[in-house]
């Protein structure tokens, strides 16, 4: 009986000590997002600007939560994920507005030549 409860607690132990592991086409693929949202320049988005950071901040959560045998981390990393990709998305649609306008202006600009 003593012989087996040891050996249960030593199985528990090393069962706590193991770790998650992160698959790394996914783990990669949530850095590129990242990398992706900086070169389009989410950083001057302030609304683009917080979900990179969040991004940022959760895949270095899902690699300690990994490290320390949590299977969160996954979830943690496609979050990381989600919130990179609506900073993309949150940049190229300030990107497009800003286009939209210097269009309508132009547009503007040639009417009001056509009618003097």
């Amino acid at each position: 009986m003593m012989k087996e409860l040891m050996m249960s607690l030593a199985v528990l132990g090393f069962a706590a000590c193991t770790t998650v592991q992160i698959p790394a086409d996914r783990l990669e693929k949530s850095q590129a997002s990242i990398r992706g949202a900086e070169e389009l320049g989410a950083s001057g988005v302030p609304a683009a600007k917080l979900h990179l950071q969040l991004a940022k901040d959760q895949t270095d959560s899902a690699k300690k939560m990994a490290a320390n045998g949590d299977n969160r981390a996954l979830l943690v990393l496609a979050r990381a994920e989600s919130d990179s990709e609506l900073a993309i998305g949150l940049t190229r649609e300030v990107a497009v507005h800003a286009d939209a306008t210097r269009a309508a202006e132009d547009l503007k600009a040639v009417r009001d030549r056509g009618t003097q």
